[in-house]
């Protein structure tokens, strides 16, 4: 199985590229984010074998990676759907839509009705937050790790975005504010850190 690839990029579609290797093979991946072709890449990346085809994933992190391999493992949610989460909301998105059991917030990737974005929260929500390793909270403070996350903080974002969500904003505008704003200071109150959202967010 093909598990990294190093090299230059030498054709660049959305969430597609081709990396030329010193060896000269040309390997086609699928990628959440953008590339620049005549630029040299280095991705961790999950290698498809079905039947009638193969594919290749790639991804800058090996959070990622396993946050991916994670997703396909959910009964029901196949490699496109997995990588349209991470497409679409970012690690971090996904993580906190889990962590929040938030299948709300997972229904907005393409591909992922109710029942499937219920079924990861239920099959992921334990596996997340047990993970020690390789999982970082996502609130912009280097070396906190996921495990860390109390449920003081879970119940803060879990009302602030509720009341976001009342004010008409979605999960996915609010979360990288509330990302930023959680990293530069504590907020002891969802109606704190919502006064610092809705600054941000004029």
């Amino acid at each position: 199985m093909i598990g990294y690839i190093e090299g230059n990029v030498v054709s660049s579609e959305p969430q597609r590229i081709i990396v030329l290797t010193a060896q000269g093979l040309g390997y086609e991946v699928h990628v959440p984010t953008a590339h620049l072709p005549g630029k040299n890449v280095a991705l961790f990346t999950t290698h498809i074998v079905r039947e009638d085809a193969q594919s290749l994933f790639g991804f800058l992190t090996l959070d990622e990676k396993r946050l991916f391999e994670m997703l396909i493992d959910v009964n029901g949610i196949g490699p496109k759907s997995a990588f349209g989460l991470i497409a679409h909301l970012g690690h971090s998105g996904v993580i906190q839509a889990i962590t929040l059991e938030n299948a709300n917030m997972l229904k907005e990737a393409p591909g992922v009705g109710k029942k499937s974005a219920e079924q990861i929260v239920l099959s992921l929500k334990d596996k997340v937050q047990k993970l020690a390793v390789g999982f970082s909270l996502p609130l912009g403070k280097p070396e906190v790790k996921k495990s860390s996350m109390d449920s003081s903080l879970s119940k803060l974002m879990g009302e602030t975005l509720q009341a976001c969500s009342e004010l008409g904003y979605k999960e996915s505008q609010i979360l990288p504010v509330m990302n930023k704003l959680l990293g530069e200071r504590d907020y002891q109150t969802a109606e704190d850190l919502l006064k610092g959202l809705l600054r941000e967010l004029r």
